[in-house]
């Protein structure tokens, strides 16, 4: 066809902080560096509008009732005549596919295995229509519910391009009141506390009860970590209550709520924890470790295709506060094996998982399907 240029509309079912949206601005930003029209359609707004706004990224947000929104979808699709449309979820699978009907796009369609089972499931017409789908790990490629339906399915793993701190360590620290401390990774100071951090959607699926009732456990044997809860969601005011009901609340654990300032955080962190009960590949996972910093997780979705235990950092078992709480105070009770974990966990996204790649990949996909 001879194109050169591309018109992408990324689709997605909200602007929310989530790992995905995150994602979803960036991979919009780096298409825009190489030159592409790439710009964000969603079905409703959230934190991230402001900040697509201020990164100079076209935003469509449609609001409203099903029928006033396919209606606003289908203006929008129009106005921008995309080569490709490409959908994160399946709730905005469904618009996507309505674009592709109109303005004869190709669909792609990427399951980050964020919704799997808690949404909606796409339509077997809907998989029909999706020129590709992409799994963001092989495990999520393996369980797609595309699978027999769709004709193609190939797996492009997350990457990472993490933006730089805005401060320092110890700023950040002396925000939150945590002193000073240490190099990250290092041991606590004397009577200080490990400090970890967990940014994650408030979502059953991502096991913040599991990561309160390990808390709880260290509480009880004297060991002091405090960890920052990062995120906002539906389950919120529930994790709250249990944080209140075991008696670690503000102390052990630490919510902050939503936070455009994740790399500073991290940056203050000791270690990373994710007692994920289903997964993709977590962006989170990957920051985390781009900043060094050894990961406590659970070997779900993709993310054992990143980390190997006792090589990056701690696998333990879904659903075992007794297990994670056991790899944690590991990590305290031996600073240097955190700061040989964080520095593998280092090399191996810096070396595998990079964002300028996998944005790479996406383009050869787009002009593959053209």
């Amino acid at each position: 066809m001879g194109i050169s240029t591309l018109r992408i509309v990324h689709a997605v079912s909200s602007l929310n902080g989530g790992g995905m949206e995150h994602f979803v601005l960036r991979l919009a930003e780096a298409q825009r560096r190489h030159g592409h029209d790439a710009s964000i359609l969603a079905l409703n707004g959230g934190p991230l509008e402001d900040l697509a706004r201020q990164r100079a990224l076209p935003v469509t947000v449609l609001r409203g009732r099903v029928l006033a929104r396919v209606a606003r979808a289908s203006l929008a699709f129009a106005r921008r005549r995309p080569h490709v449309i490409h959908a994160h979820n399946p709730t905005s699978l469904h618009y996507a596919t309505v674009g592709k009907l109109l303005t004869r796009a190709r669909l792609v369609f990427t399951d980050h295995a964020q919704t799997r089972g808690i949404i909606r499931v796409p339509s077997r017409f809907e998989w029909r229509e999706a020129d590709a789908v992409v799994g963001c790990s092989q495990d999520t490629a393996n369980k797609s519910g595309a699978v027999g339906v769709a004709r193609n399915i190939s797996v492009i793993h997350n990457g990472i391009d993490i933006a730089p701190p805005r401060r320092t360590r110890d700023e950040v620290r002396a925000e939150l009141g945590l002193g000073a401390g240490a190099a990250q990774g290092a041991a606590a100071p004397s009577g200080g506390a490990l400090v970890g951090i967990m940014p994650a959607a408030f979502h059953p699926v991502k096991g913040h009860d599991v990561l309160l009732r390990a808390l709880a456990r260290l509480k009880e044997r004297g060991v002091p970590v405090t960890v920052l809860i990062v995120g906002d969601g539906a389950e919120r005011d529930r994790i709250h209550e249990l944080a209140r009901a075991l008696g670690i609340d503000g102390g052990e654990a630490r919510f902050l709520g939503f936070r455009k300032d994740v790399p500073d955080l991290l940056l203050a962190a000791d270690f990373f924890v994710l007692p994920s009960r289903d997964e993709g590949l977590p962006l989170a996972v990957l920051e985390a470790m781009a900043r060094g910093l050894p990961v406590v997780v659970t070997p779900v979705g993709g993310v054992p295709e990143v980390v190997r235990s006792e090589e990056h950092g701690l696998l333990v078992p879904v659903d075992d506060p007794e297990s994670l709480a056991g790899a944690i105070e590991r990590l305290a009770r031996d600073p240097a094996l955190g700061r040989r974990f964080g520095e593998a966990g280092h090399a191996r996204v810096r070396d595998d998982f990079s964002f300028e790649e996998m944005t790479r990949k996406y383009e050869q996909l787009y002009f593959g399907l053209l």
